[in-house]
């Protein structure tokens, strides 16, 4: 991507952003409808139609409320190449988690307090774990709970309001400013847009595109760039379908 002219702030800020998104796209594939057990996949594939990834997400339930996700990805020879692990002791929009890309020996996560967050992130087996804390405040999204927060307002979504928050983001040691809006509605589709909440930095920063099935909650389809790093060490942009065993 070329960026136009813009301030070394304001290319900083979009930059963070990329990253942001990487986040934001781990984040919202390991979701499918909140059963006991539940267990789905998607595949990830880039804009020639090339299969990227596989992923495979278990959902675990205690008293009717999510517990536990466990997500493990493969690449397209079934190697293992990245594993994320969360659970919800706290909520299910405070999910503290672990992700490691394996290929790339990255690491980062999030501990969720009563009234702070813990963010880690190792870039590398040669580098020290970097870390921070942030005070724990309502509006905020930790982890997997961005997608949580979808699907329980998903009919507020629909109807047109437009949702800002705050994604704690672990990659970046901090938190970030983002918004959640309808783009249209196609049958019992949803498709919602995620992309960064300053209207000035708006049109210049990647944005991520996913569908929800309005009857049964389902994650359909993902568009945007991957989390993960492929061979190369890049990240590329992918489009991600999953499939939901019944």
């Amino acid at each position: 991507m070329r960026f136009r002219d813009v301030s070394g702030t304001d290319r900083k800020y979009i930059l963070i952003v990329w990253s942001l998104l990487f986040f934001t796209a781990l984040n919202l594939s390991c979701f499918g409808t909140l059963a006991h057990g539940e267990k789905f996949a998607g595949k990830a594939v880039d804009s020639k139609g090339t299969l990227e990834y596989v992923e495979y997400h278990t959902v675990t339930h205690v008293n009717g409320k999510v517990s536990e996700i466990q997500t493990i990805y493969y690449d397209a020879n079934n190697n293992k190449i990245g594993e994320l692990i969360s659970e919800y002791s706290s909520g299910p929009q405070f999910g503290s988690y672990d992700f490691r890309d394996i290929r790339a020996q990255y690491q980062d996560g999030a501990k969720v307090a009563k009234d702070r967050i813990w963010l880690f992130r190792k870039k590398s087996p040669e580098y020290d774990i970097e870390e921070k804390y942030l005070p724990k405040e309502t509006d905020q999204i930790v982890g997997q709970g961005f997608h949580q927060f979808i699907v329980h307002n998903l009919e507020q979504i629909a109807q047109g309001e437009v949702f800002q928050v705050r994604l704690v983001l672990p990659s970046r040691l901090d938190q970030y400013e983002f918004r959640i809006r309808k783009r249209k509605i196609n049958g019992d589709t949803l498709y919602i847009r995620l992309e960064v909440d300053n209207w000035l930095l708006r049109p210049f920063a990647p944005h991520i595109d996913v569908d929800y099935d309005l009857k049964n909650r389902h994650l359909l389809r993902y568009e945007g760039i991957s989390n993960l790093e492929d061979i190369a060490g890049k990240h590329k942009k992918v489009t991600i379908t999953y499939s939901h065993e019944s």
